[in-house]
């Protein structure tokens, strides 16, 4: 690994891969999002799940893969790593799928990868793309975004999938953002962050849209970012609109996922991801949600498990944060290893 301090960051602590030593027999996973819950636990969401030994995710077959699993850790000092977590299970003792298919979607080709979400009104909302593979490609090159639903559940967690007004399972197609990717709780509002990701690449522009946490199942009741400043222009106005139009993005080279979070100790918002799928972990600020947001800063350089390694799933878990927003902690997978791997920030 690299040292790569910028301005905003004192230190980087490497904490390892977490999550492996589990009762279910999960070996792999990705994405790696948490929400907090009531009651000082939170609920971390990951994507596909491996069970039992391989040895690369790329061209494993996906009939017997969960496309999305779930489970509960309590709110603790993880500055050692992540402790406690218990899987959400079925009857059988194998890990549950989070997200029930609908006849006709088949497991083999689609995937339902829920990303981020938030506990509002008392039920739990995830936010999950539905996804189209090609079986008989690279998993990290060969799917194809059909949309992003909004799934529902209680205290049992048990997801129930909303119907978008169309009558379909997609609020947003293929051809918009995939609003939240991550979901911020600030001023009566909750904030969603969406990505429109551009064919073959990672270098995504991240958009915003809200909404009030009652209306989350009303597709009419939010609202797009359309107008924002940016560096160059800081005197613009932020403006929102009924409809999406890609007129305001607040940055790029996004790989779809990301985090968003008001920190405290700088007094400002920032957002940590990876760039692109480079082994590059950058921190952005900006002094409201709005912008302008800064240049990415990297501030870590993590060593590639193999040559051909990709990096995703960068994000911040901001409910674990110390010292007033001093000391942060973020994961990130790295493709050939397919686990979440955790790191603490201190900020300078």
């Amino acid at each position: 690994m690299t040292r790569s301090y910028g301005p905003l960051v004192e230190s980087v602590r490497d904490l390892g891969v977490q999550f492996l030593d589990n009762d279910v027999n999960a070996t792999g996973f990705d994405c790696a999002s948490s929400i907090p819950l009531p009651g000082d636990r939170s609920l971390w969401i990951f994507g596909d799940t491996v069970e039992g030994p391989f040895e690369t995710i790329r061209n494993l077959p996906l009939a017997d893969v969960l496309s999305g699993t779930g489970g509960i850790v309590p709110l603790q000092d993880i500055s050692g790593g992540v402790d406690g977590l218990e899987f959400l299970k079925s009857p059988d003792g194998r890990a549950r799928q989070l997200l029930p298919f609908i006849p006709p979607e088949d497991r083999v080709t689609q995937r339902l990868w829920a990303i981020h979400g938030i506990h509002a009104g008392g039920r739990i909302c995830l936010y999950y793309h539905k996804i189209t593979m090609d079986p008989e490609l690279d998993v990290f090159e060969a799917f194809t975004l059909d949309g992003m639903g909004i799934a529902r559940a209680g205290s049992d967690f048990r997801f129930e999938r909303m119907l978008a007004p169309d009558g379909t399972l997609e609020f947003w197609k293929g051809d918009q953002p995939g609003f939240g990717v991550f979901v911020q709780e600030f001023d009566g509002y909750l904030y969603l962050w969406g990505c429109i990701q551009p064919g073959a690449t990672s270098a995504g522009d991240m958009h915003l849209a809200r909404v009030r946490p009652d209306d989350i199942e009303d597709l009419a009741a939010y609202e797009y970012l359309a107008e924002a400043p940016t560096i160059d222009r800081p005197e613009v106005r932020p403006r929102w609109s009924n409809t999406f139009v890609p007129a305001a993005p607040l940055f790029d080279h996004v790989p779809n996922e990301m985090s968003s979070s008001f920190n405290a100790y700088l007094g400002r918002f920032i957002s940590l991801t990876t760039f692109e799928r480079d082994d590059r972990l950058v921190i952005r600020s900006a002094p409201e949600i709005t912008g302008p947001w800064s240049e990415p800063e990297t501030f870590f350089r993590p060593r590639r498990a193999k040559p051909d390694s990709l990096f995703n799933a960068g994000k911040e878990h901001p409910e674990f944060a110390r010292q007033g927003g001093k000391v942060l902690y973020m994961t990130y997978v790295d493709s050939s290893v397919y686990a979440p791997h955790l790191v603490e920030i201190t900020l300078a």
